[in-house]
Order: structure tokens, then C-alpha cells, then sequence
């Protein structure tokens, strides 16, 4: 039972890890490169509201195979730090699925509004700055917290 536990664990690590990288470093780049702004823009809107849900789906399965863990093995610190990591994961997926990728969406449109009337806020454009940069950094604390998970992982 231990190893299947383990094995829902691993899997939830490596997914959580596997989408950041792959959309960040892969996925990400080569549409910004390939394709026109608006149409970058569109698949993005389609992209992340799935890409946030699977980071949630990940961080769940992670908290059951830690609470699996804890009930077989007894609550030992290093579960129940895993169990923090997870929840810190869940709690950012679920923040940038909603409301911060709504707010950014609206705000981006516009902004878009603006520019084709040729005048562009700029309190509104810092501020729609600041809210992508809040999403970079989530996303670069919940892959830092999945390698550290990583690390844990058979530590028990």
C-alpha cells in the first residue's frame, strides 16, 4: 500500500513540475514566437484556466498521498511539511486561476481598447504589469516548492 501511496506522490510531483516547465520553457516561447499577438493572446486565455487546474488537480492528489502517508506511517515532520508545500501549491493555483487570470484578462482588454484609440493609461498598464509579474512569481514559487517536494520524496 506504502508504494502505491508513493507512486500517487511521485506522479503528482512529476506533473506539477513537468506542466511549468514544459508551458515556461517550451510551450510558451515558440507560440510568443510563432504567433501574432492577438493570436498568442487568445490561446493563452484558453491555455491557462486548464494549465491552473491541473496545477490544483496535482496538489490534491499530493495532499491524499501525504495524508495516506501520515495514517500508515505516523505524522512525522517532514509529512507534515510536504503537507504545507502542497497546500501553499494548491492556495497559488487556485489565486491565478481565479480571480488574478480574470482580473488580467479584463485588464488586458483595456488596455487593448486604448491602444487602438492610441491612448494608453499608464497607471492602467503598471497595474496589469504588476498582476502578470504576481503570475510569474506564483508560478516560479510552485515550482520551487514542486522540487523541493521532489526532494522530499521517499524521506519518510
Amino acid at each position: 500500500m506504502i508504494s502505491l501511496i508513493e507512486y500517487l506522490y511521485m506522479l503528482a510531483v512529476a506533473l506539477l513540475v513537468g506542466k511549468i516547465v514544459l508551458l515556461s520553457f517550451v510551450v510558451a516561447p515558440i507560440l510568443a514566437k510563432n504567433l501574432e499577438r492577438e493570436s498568442f493572446g487568445k490561446v493563452v486565455r484558453e491555455l491557462f484556466p486548464a494549465y491552473y487546474t491541473l496545477g490544483m488537480g496535482t496538489a490534491i492528489a499530493g495532499l491524499i498521498s501525504v495524508a495516506g502517508l501520515g495514517l500508515i506511517l505516523g505524522m512525522r515532520t517532514i509529512l507534515v511539511i510536504a503537507g504545507g508545500a502542497w497546500l501553499i501549491i494548491f492556495a497559488a493555483e487556485a489565486y491565478c486561476r481565479s480571480p488574478l487570470t480574470p482580473q488580467s484578462n479584463a485588464m488586458r482588454d483595456r488596455l487593448k481598447e486604448q491602444e487602438l484609440r492610441g491612448t494608453v493609461d499608464p497607471a492602467l498598464q503598471t497595474a496589469w504589469n504588476r498582476l502578470h509579474q504576481r503570475s510569474v512569481y506564483l508560478n516560479s514559487l510552485v515550482l520551487l516548492a514542486g522540487l523541493c517536494l521532489l526532494g522530499l520524496a521517499g524521506r519518510w
